[in-house]
């Protein structure tokens, strides 16, 4: 019996194939970031106009590689465990991503390996050209890419920004992508958006926005590119206080904070969201799209700059809840004008009520609801906000002995 497992162990050793395809870790380059921008470099525009005898393409661009040093992460700390810089950046030109990626391997060792690849940066001035749909295309026919890579617009170089990180943490890929986890406690920053959601906004030619990030002393992820989606191509930025109204109308808030003005001096006090919701309702009249927007939101009275308020009162805390429902209304509207007056987007995806209550009628409209003179920008939309205060917090009255 002990012969024949033995003899049988001896046959699997030989007939069961093995990990022939295997590479070593210390043999990839662990791309943890890339970014797109036009290409700006002279002499790289120089050596191509010279060795292929014709000027450079229009459509030809540059891709960047943040590479992560795995050596220098081991051990911890910012610098990384041997006292160096714990990542590399490698840039290349050309037509295309693909081969944009092709081009390190006669540069570098080791195989650029995507599989854990955290961020992707997106140049304004691409994103205005409209061939976003181009450029993340091989990150979406790759098999290594993941559908959940962050997408950013940068107002300046991409490239540069993957140039500096944060204290803190080891490279600039990580430290953007932390900073994109606290969207839900900045009311500057949109939700984040991933690839796999982009390709979905991209193919359903309705209009999006994509998170902005902006190169300073550090970097700052706020604002958004809005996208007008018949076309994908980028019409222009919200700003960081935009966003917040966006996220009013939407409904895609978490732990909002408003900063609103109370009484005839207009002394300010900030309320926060503990639970917001809005209702939309849609009716076609008279040749009109009409929209009512219900946002109910509940929260709390967290910081009092007015003098001698009684929170004790029912009627103060009416007159607060008025004045926070009047600034999220200002806001609302604020972004909403902006919309339907300048770049003629309709980023609040109020078209799908159209399309679930009167879809005859979308069939009609849906390929001019969006651009200057659409439907959209026709539309009536009305914005009410009704604010609950559950709370005011723990006061503490201190008395005179």
């Amino acid at each position: 019996m002990k012969g024949k497992v033995v003899t049988l162990l001896l046959v699997c050793l030989f007939i069961l194939p093995g990990c022939w395809d295997i590479t070593e870790i210390e043999e990839i380059g662990f791309v943890l970031a890339t970014a797109l921008d036009p290409l700006d470099d002279e002499e790289v525009i120089e050596k191509y106009e010279r060795e292929t005898g014709r000027p450079v393409p229009k459509g030809m661009f540059q891709l960047t590689n943040h590479v992560v040093i795995p050596g220098q992460i081991e051990g911890g700390g910012e610098e990384g465990g041997s006292g160096g810089v714990p990542f590399f950046n490698i840039r290349s030109a050309g037509m295309t991503s693909f081969k944009n990626s092709r081009n390190f391997a006669a540069r570098r060792s080791r195989k650029m390996n995507s599989q854990h690849l955290k961020v992707v940066i997106i140049n304004e001035e691409l994103a205005r050209e409209g061939i976003i749909k181009h450029l993340i295309d091989l990150f979406i026919r790759d098999h290594e890419m993941r559908r959940d890579v962050l997408v950013l617009i940068s107002e300046g170089k991409g490239y540069e920004i993957l140039e500096n990180k944060l204290p803190l943490e080891t490279t600039p890929a990580l430290s953007i992508n932390m900073i994109s986890d606290n969207a839900g406690r900045s009311h500057k920053t949109p939700p984040q958006k991933f690839i796999g959601e982009l390709i979905n906004n991209i193919i359903s030619d309705q209009s999006y926005i994509v998170p902005r990030i902006v190169q300073t002393e550090e970097f700052n992820v706020a604002g958004a590119a809005v996208f007008l989606g018949k076309e994908n191509k980028m019409v222009g930025w919200l700003g960081e206080y935009d966003v917040q109204g966006y996220g009013w109308v939407t409904s895609e808030i978490e732990n909002e904070i408003v900063e609103a003005f109370y009484g005839s001096e207009q002394s300010p006090f900030v309320y926060e969201t503990d639970s917001a919701d809005n209702q939309i309702r849609y009716k076609h009249e008279e040749g009109k799209d009409v929209f009512d927007i219900t946002i109910k939101t509940e929260g709390f009275f967290v910081d009092n700059w007015i003098e001698s308020i009684d929170l004790d009162s029912q009627e103060t805390i009416r007159k607060l809840e008025e004045a926070v429902a009047k600034e999220i209304e200002r806001q609302a509207n604020k972004v909403i004008e902006k919309m339907q007056t300048e770049f003629h987007t309709d980023i609040f995806k109020l078209h799908e009520q159209v399309k679930i209550n009167n879809y005859s009628y979308w069939q009609e409209i849906k390929d001019h609801w969006d651009g200057n003179g659409g439907a959209f920008s026709q539309a009536e939309i009305h914005v009410e906000a009704k604010v609950k205060i559950r709370h005011h917090m723990t006061i503490e009255q201190l008395e005179q002995k």
